[in-house]
């Protein structure tokens, strides 16, 4: 019985590293790679906020949760509605890619490196 509790233990302990390691590699500025008419950029904070800009302008400001899936709440800031996305995340290096879970819509991100 305690052999089969250390097994579960360990198994637990590198999902946790894991995800963990994966939340620091999300924190930052993401570009959008898209032929939109303006620039879309999109920040991951280190505690759980973020934004999205749009033509230089904060257009949403988000909340977010990172476990086997990304969860992001927004909040219009010229409208003041809310709403939330859950999108499944593919992480390379400097490319983000995110597929709406609901409607599998993809959208595609390179890291902003100065």
């Amino acid at each position: 019985m305690k052999k089969y509790f250390l097994i579960i233990a360990t198994i637990v302990s590198i999902v946790i590293v894991s995800c963990g390691k994966k939340t620091e590699a999300l924190w930052g500025m993401w570009i959008l790679q898209s032929p939109e008419p303006f620039k879309t950029e999109v920040m991951f904070n280190d505690d759980n906020s973020g934004f999205v800009f749009m033509a230089d302008e904060v257009r949403f400001e988000t909340t977010w949760t990172l476990d086997t899936m990304l969860h992001v709440d927004y909040k219009d800031t010229f409208k003041g509605i809310r709403f939330s996305r859950n999108y499944t995340m593919e992480l390379d290096g400097d490319s983000l890619k995110l597929t709406d879970a609901l409607t599998g819509d993809i959208t595609k991100y390179i890291r902003f490196v100065e």
